[in-house]
């Protein structure tokens, strides 16, 4: 900060601190990809524990190798995953056509298990469309119900014009804000044109009969009409009456019209002030009167007044259904407004469901009609559990003139009181949509193509490129079963295609590739063959795991069965991680298999001995110990390779600092190129380092023997200067595992003291 220096005295200046602390980044972040019985398809949600992906993934499933790697993965230490969903070949989703403008709905997750049990609402709560000139004509309020999870999303004042920023698509698709559960198809060419060509949106079906509170207490509780008479004039919400006792015969919040009135508009109460004199809630628009009879709608019925709740689709009526609700009482007060008296229909509709019809609920709510801005309507939004298509009736021609006069009079009817639209249903919902197509699980489980997906669109194996950071990537789905053969590969999957995305995903974004050895594998020779010949991948980021274990299968009575050992794996790398280091290598009789009972083949030492050599991390049982991982080698980690990544700990050490460096030093870029931002490097970088060797993550006893940081003139050029460039090298002395543990003993001759 520049200081400007005036008056003698002590001047005070902060100066930024040349520090920028580097952070280490997180180690064990598993990624899974492949697919789930439900959830979002081919978008990577992040979840930490078992029971977030029972929530967002519908749990374990027999056909699901992924479920049971991720359940695998938390059972062993793991605490953070994300799981990208790949649906099942030709599986479709659930979706419905609403006639409101024709826009097609989606649900996120294909499969059928969202058929009827998504359901969408439209309504104008709130909004004025085609009423006030400041309002949206074609704004709306859209709300999701997910029957089956128990959850809702409510997008209010969302709009049709796609030239707006609260365009229903791009609200409902945004995938931070908006829907968890469904997606908007893009309109076409002509549909776009039609809607700009809207003057409003059409409501047509979507509100009750027009009606007023006046009209209402008229039909119901009858009119009388009041002694003497009254004198308005024009613009006034004065009323002074002759021969009229107002205290007597009239009361706040009535709705009264003039018989001089052309227009019989009602008037609303206000206040009384005397036996000849009240005010309106609003001014008298007609002409002057002077002695004009006054005709009171009366809130106090004579008779009780109810209506019948049943359905016309499907035939089969649920059971508990026709329902009689009685929502008005003989001697009874009427509200005195429309949402009083909706308030008290959905109060007497839900306690009757709530003993006849249990989880069964309505709501009633009160609309403004398009194009004014005093006439309104009722509406009841019905929901019935295991019903979600349903026609809803209020009222029965066979009942009686009680119930009958109540639902006329309130404009409730099956047509006038839809709400609701249900995807996947396969019909024609309330008469609104056009058409409801039948989600499906699809012919089989998902191709290697299906797993890899596209990079363009992010699917696949490429929506993990929209996370911030993983580590460990597993894909059970690439060595799946034959389900007719368990002991062979599904011939849908191509395991060496899907392992070289995957390699070049964890190459690009500095993750660890945790290959498992197919089902067929299951002899040292053939495990040899495999590693040798078959595998197409040789890279650092990956390890490869044999055999494949068994684990009880909580679906089949707890009785064995073979898994791929990926997400075994992973949590077991993450536990290292977090008691030792990433520096320590995930293998050893700390490195316990939970849940681990047995696996496809026993190895001895002898055969460990073929293996390990090849760079083929194997799994053991030994006594007191259990189950344990016994392998820390790369994917050239074979002794004949001599790769300086030979084991799994320097790599994933090394993944590490680059990560990490990459993060911490990104305040370097556009600073001045000089010794005092080169100094700064070294201190920064160097800190990190230092801390990393004081928590014994480098082979050497000092600092200068366990890494070095150095950037300088040496290191960046004048040719790098005027090109941009800064050159930092860092060095580190990475600790290697005790593969071979050689006990030396020898006889000595006793020596006389």
């Amino acid at each position: 900060m520049v200081m400007s220096y005036t008056y003698p005295g002590v001047y005070v200046q902060e100066l930024q601190s040349s520090s920028h602390p580097i952070t280490g980044v997180p180690t064990s972040i598993a990624a899974f990809v492949g697919y789930t019985k439900s959830g979002i398809d081919n978008r990577a949600q992040a979840i930490f524990s078992f029971g977030d992906f029972e929530r967002l993934y519908g749990g374990l499933a027999s056909n699901c190798e992924l479920s049971y790697a991720v359940q695998q993965f938390f059972q062993n230490g793991g605490a953070q995953a994300y799981v990208v969903r790949t649906p099942a070949t030709s599986m479709g989703a659930s979706a419905a056509n609403v006639a409101f403008q024709d826009f097609s709905l989606e649900a996120l997750s294909s499969s059928a298990a969202a058929n009827g049990n998504l359901l969408i609402d439209i309504d104008y709560i709130g909004l004025t469309p085609g009423g006030s000139a400041s309002a949206d004509p074609k704004m709306f309020n859209l709300t999701v119900t997910d029957l089956a999870g128990g959850t809702s999303e409510y997008f209010p004042s969302v709009t049709y014009d796609n030239t707006k920023s609260n365009w229903v698509q791009t609200v409902v698709d945004d995938p931070d804000n908006g829907s968890q559960l469904i997606k908007m198809d893009t309109p076409t060419a002509a549909q776009l044109t039609a809607i700009t060509g809207l003057a409003s949106i059409a409501q047509t079906g979507l509100v009750g009969t027009a009606i007023t509170p006046y009209s209402v207490a008229a039909t119901i509780g009858g009119t009388t009409t009041a002694t003497g008479t009254a004198t308005l004039n024009a613009n006034s919400a004065d009323v002074t009456g002759t021969g009229t006792q107002f205290t007597s015969e009239l009361k706040f919040g009535q709705w009264i019209t003039f018989g001089s009135d052309a227009t019989a508009t009602p008037y609303r109460i206000l206040a009384i002030g005397s036996d000849t004199s009240l005010t309106l809630t609003q001014n008298y628009t007609g002409a002057n009167i002077a002695g004009s009879t006054i005709v009171v709608a009366n809130l106090a019925v004579t008779k009780d007044f109810g209506l019948v709740l049943t359905t016309t689709q499907p035939p089969v009526v649920p059971a508990g259904l026709p329902v009689t609700v009685k929502v008005i009482a003989k001697n009874s007060q009427l509200p005195a407004t429309l949402s009083g008296l909706a308030a008290q229909l959905q109060q007497a509709i839900n306690a009757v469901l709530a003993v006849q019809m249990p989880g069964a609920t309505v709501q009633v709510s009160v609309t403004q009609l398009p194009g004014t801005s005093a006439t309104q309507a009722l509406r009841i939004n019905a929901l019935l559990p295991g019903n979600p298509d349903a026609v809803i009736s209020i009222g029965d021609p066979s009942a009686t003139s009680n119930l009958n006069a109540l639902t006329a009079t309130l404009g409730l009817g099956a047509a006038a009181n839809v709400a609701h639209y249900a995807l996947g249903t396969g019909n024609n919902v309330w008469g609104q949509q056009t058409s409801s197509g039948k989600g499906s699980d699809g012919t089989g489980l998902p191709a290697a193509a299906d797993i890899i997906g596209d990079q363009a669109t992010f699917t696949g194996l490429y929506a993990l490129q929209k996370v911030d950071l993983f580590n460990l990537l597993c894909i059970p789905d690439a060595t799946r079963a034959n389900a007719s053969d368990p002991a062979a590969p599904d011939p849908n999957v191509n395991s060496n295609a899907i392992y070289s995305a995957a390699i070049a995903l964890c190459d690009l974004r500095r993750a660890f590739l945790l290959i498992d050895s197919p089902p067929n594998v299951t002899t040292v020779a053939g495990a040899v063959d495999w590693k040798s010949e078959q595998l197409a991948v040789v890279d650092p980021n990956g390890a490869a795991f044999f055999p494949r274990l068994r684990l009880s299968d909580p679906l089949n009575n707890y009785q064995l069965r073979t898994f791929a050992p990926c997400g075994v794996v992973a949590g077991v790398y993450a536990t290292t991680d977090g008691s030792r280091g990433v520096w320590k290598a995930p293998a050893g009789t700390a490195a316990t298999l939970n849940g681990v009972q047995t696996m496809v083949y026993k190895l001895s030492d002898a055969e460990n001995g073929v293996l390990n050599p090849l760079g083929l991390n194997c799994f053991r049982n030994f006594p007191v110990y259990g189950s344990v991982l016994w392998g820390a080698r790369t994917l050239v980690g074979a002794d004949a390779m001599t790769n300086q990544w030979k084991y799994v700990p320097v790599r994933r050490t090394a993944l590490f600092i680059e990560e990490s460096l990459y993060r911490g030093t990104q305040w370097v870029v556009f600073e001045p190129n000089d010794e005092p931002l080169w100094a700064s490097i070294r201190l920064n970088v160097g800190s990190f380092m230092q801390n990393l060797f004081l928590k014994g993550a480098f082979q050497g006893s000092t600092p200068t023997q366990a890494y070095f940081v150095k950037c300088d003139s040496e290191t960046t050029t004048q040719n790098d200067i005027d090109t941009g460039i800064v050159n930092i090298l860092v060095g580190f002395a990475p600790l290697k595992p005790a593969e071979f543990v050689v006990i030396q003993i020898e006889q000595i001759t006793a020596q006389s003291s």
